[in-house]
Parts: C-alpha cells; structure tokens; sequence
C-alpha cells in the first residue's frame, strides 16, 4: 500500500511541474508576437522604421507624408497616410500603415 501512496505522489507531482513548465512558456511566447517580416509587433513605427518597412528611403516617406497633407483639403474620402504627431516626432501606425497600403494599391496613387 505505501509502493501506491509513493506513486501517487510522484505522479501528482510531474503533473503538477508539467502544469507550471508549460504555462511558463505560453506566457512567454504570447509577449513574442510577431509581424510577418519576423520583426516584434509595435504599434508605432518611426519614419526610419516605416521606410524600411516598406522598403523606401525616408524621404520617400516624407514625400508621401507631404502629398497626403495637401490631399486631405481636396479628397475627405480617401484613407489618408497614418501619420500621428507627438510633440516634434512623427510616428505611423503600423496597423494604419497596412490598411493605407491597401487602400492605395486599389486606388493606384502615384507620390511624386
């Protein structure tokens, strides 16, 4: 009877340390979300991040930024460069930044 009650305590124990090992490690890979290039998820990108992101120079970014402050006068239906100032910084938001790309693909804009 002692042989089972040993048993019993071990395996209520590696279950126990699997429970924990493995919450662990899901905790730790939900903070590692991931874009689709395979660099970490942020929210907000800078000038230098988003031109790389979408493989151009910055002053390409800075161009687009330009040409879409003069749109937004003429055209209020378009989906405008998602562009947010803090301070003196500009920022894009990535999730913005994907549906803008979207939304110019279809429209086929030319920045010059």
């Amino acid at each position: 009877m002692k042989q089972l009650n040993l048993s019993a305590i071990i395996c209520s124990f590696l279950v126990g340390l699997s429970l924990v090992v493995s919450s662990v490690i899901i905790s730790q890979s939900s903070d590692r979300e991931l874009m689709k290039d395979g660099s970490k998820y942020k929210p907000l990108l800078t000038i230098g991040e988003a031109a790389e992101y979408l493989h151009i120079t910055e002053s390409q970014v800075r161009a687009i930024i330009s040409s879409e402050e003069s749109m937004r006068s003429r055209d209020v239906d378009s989906l405008l460069f998602p562009v947010v100032r803090i301070g003196t910084d500009n920022f894009i938001s990535t999730d913005g930044l994907q549906e803008w790309l979207k939304e110019s693909l279809k429209r086929r804009l030319n920045y010059q």
